[in-house]
């Protein structure tokens, strides 16, 4: 175990002091959809919902071939690391992508139902002083 966080550790600090290494471009690599120059936030929030949905897609894909794997081999009942990733992981993944679409939504539409507001009361200041 002490073995394994050393090889973690030292990989992150050579990450960290060699940033344009290949290492520290997949150690962080950004995975999330990066805001574009100019793109209002309520689009960039809307992007953010289809990444969401996407990976929740990805995860009810997965919770589905995980099942078929089920049927076609019961033996994969005994095998813990299997339970624990089909019936734990892959669905708290997928509900927490789900979550986050969803939010990514309700701001979008937040943003845009009052963003004419914000401009509205900015423009009217702007044209009493």
């Amino acid at each position: 175990m002490a073995v394994f966080w050393v090889i973690v550790i030292v990989a992150i600090r050579l990450a960290v002091c060699f940033p344009r290494s290949l290492l520290a471009h997949i150690l962080f690599w950004r995975l999330d959809p990066a805001p574009e120059r100019g793109e209002p936030e309520a689009g960039y929030r809307l992007r953010w919902a289809r990444f969401g949905f996407g990976a929740f897609a990805q995860a009810a894909l997965l919770f589905l071939v995980g099942g078929a794997a089920l049927g076609w081999d019961v033996t994969l009942e005994e095998s813990l690391h299997f339970v624990v990733l089909w019936a734990v992981v892959v669905p708290l993944l997928g509900v927490a992508a789900l979550a986050a679409a969803l939010w990514s939504i309700g701001r979008a539409l937040w943003i845009g139902r009052f963003a004419h507001v914000r401009t509205k009361s900015s423009s009217e200041d702007g044209a009493r002083t």
